[in-house]
């Protein structure tokens, strides 16, 4: 019986592992998300102790966590307002030497030199968002794990 339970995790397991990579918590992520999705489905479908549900219910906020932090959309969520408002950057340089060029970012609603600096000081604030909000995430995904993982079991 244990032969055909592990031949089944292998079968379930091989594209997560054959696709696995060390360089990034992408990856790690993926792992972690898979492990939950098998060990919720499970605790929803044969759990026998009385709290089951509510421990799957737990598993799915992480799962949902690892969601986000897989998707890693933390850019576009803070930016979308921003560039609906200002429009899109749009790219271009200029030389100004044989080593050097500048950068230059333009938005088609930044009209006057009011509109640039409130855009550029718009733009500052939300820089920081993302990598906060993600943060968020990674505490509250790694706090729930904390608190729960030693009683995920049946």
């Amino acid at each position: 019986m244990k032969i055909i339970e592990g031949i089944k995790n292998l079968w379930k397991w091989k594209s997560i592992i054959w696709n696995d990579r060390w360089w990034d918590s992408y990856f790690l992520f993926k792992i972690l998300k898979f492990k939950l999705e098998q060990m919720e489905e499970n605790f929803r479908e044969r759990g026998i102790h009385v709290s089951a549900e509510k421990e799957a219910d737990k598993m799915k906020i992480c799962v949902l966590l690892l969601d986000r932090l897989i998707k890693d959309e933390y850019d576009e969520n803070v930016f979308k307002h921003h560039y609906e408002k200002w429009g899109e950057p749009e790219f271009s340089s200029s030389e100004i030497n044989d080593e050097l060029s500048q950068l230059h970012i333009t938005h088609k609603n930044v009209i006057t030199e009011e509109d640039e600096k409130q855009e550029r000081k718009e733009f500052r604030i939300l820089c920081k968002k993302p990598y906060k909000m993600e943060k968020q995430d990674v505490e509250y995904l790694f706090k729930l794990l904390s608190k729960n993982i030693l009683t995920w079991w049946d």
